[in-house]
């Protein structure tokens, strides 16, 4: 249970051999290459980047269409859907039967054929959506009954559409009055504009001009020769007709669409086909030959070596050392027991640590567990947890990122109820039980218990920071930064307890003693990285100041009892509201029904949201802040992570 120890490669290998050499890595798929074009000593020694191989831009044309085919595929290809599509899952494939499947697969045809049928469909739905809109022009002017054509025959007079603004038409209909020859007529309106038809001798063309202008007219020309209503008719018709084969296009698409899955498997075939050639370009190059450095677990040497022999037909030179312990570059890879597995998600959600600290997921995993349980703390809370994981584990075909999911929240169901046994909670008190500490009466104690629990979280951090001291044979700072803390801390917890419990005053007296040897301890040492003696005192006052710290992450442990004590009053409200309904009748009963199940699943879920974030909180900001720095790099394993498939 630790950070898997790294071993350094520099590998020189012929560039004729490097397709199948990259090929043969991926099938090994545990090596992280560097990238050598950021170190500048080899390339001011004559060495040059790897060009990129055109196939680079053949396979990125081939991924386009592979996934335009999933894309359009996907939007009529019926899959499984709830409890079945969990259980049946992705399918799986090792990385030799993905390739042999993909080689099979012939999708240029049907690609060909979709593209087609896809353009064809398109190209009928824009001409749809233009009918529409012509159609949704004329049929402001349906009651005019004069064919289009026809309105610009007029030899003797001049005929005017458009829109006005609503709010001009008093003022247009009273100007338009002073003309002798003009006809005005409201055609229809809408919310803010009125559509009309103005009909003038042309010897009053320019004067209605004139007033038209004035009020906003907005000139509209309509397409068509016959009535507005006719050419709608034939719109419309026109629009079935194109709808029609439309639906036909999109029946012969339907026929592709059970190639979706032959499209998926190709897809994630060809991502790591072009992470091989992607990856590349983080090699150098000679005319001949290509120089490649990287990363790989110093358990797997010997199998890497003979993948490199096989691969480059016993032509190469290989040299391989163990990582430098302080060396920033080395890639991070975590191996944990399947318990501890299932929190590397916190570690990595907050930093991978580097390659000369400890991995603290061992160590956060019990205290999660703790704080997580105490914070949700319900019986039937805990069992909905632990029958729904242990059903989508048993029954789910579940990636590995899943199964890390579901066990999760599996190990975290346990202390849930053991927390809920505690405290005598049921779905909030509905089942009356007995408890080892009553919530609603001893919550003075459940704080203490919590001070406790954070006193002894803050300590073992402290104490994983003396180790690592230790580990480095820097004893002596094992001492100032962590002996002289515990020291100070327990001095002053021991000199401050009288104040809430009896204790002999010879205790108190010792306890007063550690403490101020503690906290000069802090005083002495705190700064002694500081080169001058008012660096040294400053740093040192500095140091002791950061007690006040201390009594802050105390504090912060009490919303292991106040999250916890919510929960079950929020639970013990909705039971309450609910009771009330169910004296009500009938429709009481199902309205308190109603607040029951949805009330209980709300608080389930705002209490288990609550206990992982602030159990989150007490590990990153109190546990971490004692020991861990992190900002380590990932590895990153020689595969493209699969969408469709799962790939082992």
């Amino acid at each position: 249970m630790a950070i898997v120890k790294m071993s350094s490669f520099s590998l020189f290998a012929f560039d004729s051999k490097r397709e199948n050499l990259l090929h043969e890595l991926q099938k090994f798929k545990y090596v992280h290459f560097q990238d050598l074009d950021e170190d500048k000593s080899l390339i001011d020694e004559g060495l040059q980047s790897v060009e990129v191989p055109e196939s680079l831009v053949e396979i990125e044309e081939e991924i386009i269409k592979v996934k335009y085919s999933i894309d359009l595929l996907s939007k009529y290809y019926v899959r499984d859907s709830g409890i079945k599509a969990l259980m049946k899952g992705k399918e799986s494939f090792s990385f030799d039967e993905l390739e042999n499947k993909a080689s099979k697969i012939d999708y240029h045809g049907v690609y060909n054929k979709l593209k087609e049928l896809d353009t064809n469909k398109e190209a009928l739905n824009q001409e749809v959506i233009k009918l529409n809109t012509l159609a949704d022009e004329l049929s402001h002017w349906i009651k005019l009954d004069t064919p289009i054509k026809d309105l610009s025959l007029f030899e003797h007079s001049q005929i005017f559409l458009g829109i006005i603004p609503k709010k001009l038409k008093q003022k247009v209909q009273s100007e338009l009055t002073d003309t002798e020859l003009t006809y005005f007529e409201i055609i229809s309106e809408d919310k803010d504009n009125l559509y009309v038809m103005v009909l003038t001798y042309k010897s009053e063309e320019e004067a209605v001009k004139d007033i038209l202008r004035n009020n906003s007219f907005s000139t509209i020309k309509l397409i068509g020769e016959d009535t507005p209503e006719n050419e709608i008719a034939l719109i419309n018709a026109r629009i079935k007709e194109l709808e029609d084969r439309i639906s036909e296009y999109e029946k012969e698409i339907l026929a592709l669409a059970d190639n979706l899955p032959d499209f998926e498997i190709v897809f994630d075939y060809l991502m790591n086909k072009k992470l091989r050639i992607v990856s590349s370009q983080k090699f150098l190059r000679t005319e001949r030959v290509n120089i490649i450095r990287g990363y790989i677990p110093t358990d797997m040497v010997s199998e890497f070596t003979e993948i490199v022999k096989r691969a480059l037909d016993n032509i190469y030179y290989l040299e391989i050392k163990d990582a430098g312990k302080d060396d920033p570059n080395v890639p991070i890879l975590l191996k944990n027991s399947k318990f501890a597995q299932s929190f590397e998600s916190l570690t990595n959600m907050y930093a991978l640590p580097k390659y000369n600290e400890i991995d603290p997921t061992p160590f956060l995993a019990p205290f999660y567990l703790i704080f997580f349980g105490m914070m949700l703390a319900d019986i039937a809370y805990g069992l909905a947890l632990l029958i729904g994981t242990t059903v989508a584990l048993k029954l789910f075909n579940l990636s590995d990122n899943q199964k890390n999911f579901m066990r999760f929240f599996n190990y975290l169901s346990y202390p849930t109820i053991v927390w809920g046994l505690i405290y005598g909670s049921f779905l909030g008190g509905i089942i009356p039980m007995p408890a080892l500490i009553d919530p609603a009466t001893e919550y003075f104690n459940i704080l203490i218990i919590s001070i406790i629990f954070g006193i002894f979280h803050l300590y073992f951090g402290l104490g994983l920071k003396a180790y690592l001291s230790i580990k480095e044979g820097k004893y002596l700072d094992a001492l100032y930064d962590v002996g002289f803390w515990y020291m100070a801390l327990t001095g002053g917890i021991g000199f401050l307890l009288p104040m809430f419990i009896t204790i002999p005053d010879t205790i108190k007296n010792i306890s007063l003693v550690v403490m101020i040897i503690g906290m000069m301890g802090i005083v002495a040492t705190g700064g002694r990285e500081s080169k001058t003696i008012a660096g040294k005192a400053v740093g040192g006052l500095y140091s002791l100041y950061g007690i006040s710290s201390y009594v802050g992450d105390f504090v912060s442990y009490s919303r292991l009892m106040a999250l916890g004590l919510s929960g079950g009053f929020i639970g013990g409200a909705i039971n309450m509201i609910a009771e009330m309904l169910f004296d009500s009748g009938i429709i009481g009963i199902i309205a308190g029904a109603v607040v029951f199940i949805g009330g209980q699943f709300f608080n389930i879920f705002l209490s288990a949201l609550g206990a992982y974030v602030h159990s989150i909180r007490l590990i990153f900001v109190e546990f971490f802040g004692k020991f861990y720095e992190g900002g380590g790099k990932p590895f990153n394993l020689f595969r493209s992570e699969a969408k469709y498939i799962n790939l082992k």
